[in-house]
């Protein structure tokens, strides 16, 4: 086990989002949140980050938690004066010293996750130059250079064109065969067939948790998403829902 949540509830105000939601997160996967704006996807993906605090239930953190656990936002911050490496260079720091002091390993894993995103080619490139799905490239290359054991991200194919959600979608499962696990919200059920598992939430509870296969079901999620839905295997065997 990595990450757990046992039981996990969470209210803004009196507008209670999460009801009891228990799921765990094990080596080397990947799991997609789903479910309809509102269910209470980017409130999960928070708790697991330790960003919120449940009101009931618990969380079994990684400590600690600034090496282990990367958590990137739907739209993330970047500081707009910074160069492309400068940012990068950013998730190193947590594995140095008190001085700070970069080392040849420390340079070695920005110059991969520069790489493993296709962003070296702007490395000296200022944050505010760069397009929406560049800036998000470049966040994701921070997180990677982080070196995590959980890599948790909100929407990460958002503002990236066709070619780039493949080769994240690619970067992610080569990254898992050495033991990385991902925990990412989308709102694409192409992209939700691409996981090893699917959470499926649904006013702040847990609808179903499974295998695609085993939760991508046309009675479940046209219930849930109140549309109609159509489900196509593609020529490698994956389950692939779009609209009808």
């Amino acid at each position: 086990m990595r990450l757990e949540a046992r039981e996990v509830s969470f209210a803004y105000g009196q507008k209670t989002v999460l009801h009891q939601v228990s799921l765990e997160i094990g080596r080397a996967e990947v799991l997609a949140l789903i479910g309809p704006n509102g269910a209470g996807k980017t409130t999960l993906l928070k708790i697991l980050a330790g960003l919120l605090r449940p009101q009931t239930g618990r969380v079994q953190l990684l400590e600690p938690r600034a090496k282990r656990m990367a958590y990137l936002a739907q739209s993330e911050p970047l500081p707009p004066e910074f160069t492309v490496l400068e940012v990068v260079s950013l998730g190193r720091l947590p594995h140095q010293g008190f001085l700070g002091a970069s080392t040849k390993a420390d340079q070695q894993q920005i110059e991969l996750a520069l790489e493993r995103t296709d962003t070296k080619q702007f490395a000296n490139r200022r944050v505010q130059e760069l397009s929406g799905g560049e800036a998000q490239r470049v966040a994701l290359a921070r997180a990677l250079a982080q070196q995590p054991e959980v890599l948790l991200l909100d929407e990460p194919t958002n503002h990236l064109d066709l070619a780039h959600q493949s080769e994240l979608l690619r970067l992610l499962e080569q990254e898992k065969k050495s033991g990385l696990s991902v925990v990412m919200v989308v709102h694409d059920l192409v992209l939700a067939g691409r996981a090893d598992r699917v959470a499926l939430l649904h006013q702040g509870h847990l609808e179903r948790i499974g295998n695609p296969e085993e939760v991508l079901e046309l009675n479940i999620l046209e219930k849930v998403y109140q549309t109609k839905l159509e489900k196509l295997q593609t020529s490698d065997g994956r389950t692939v829902v779009i609209p009808k």
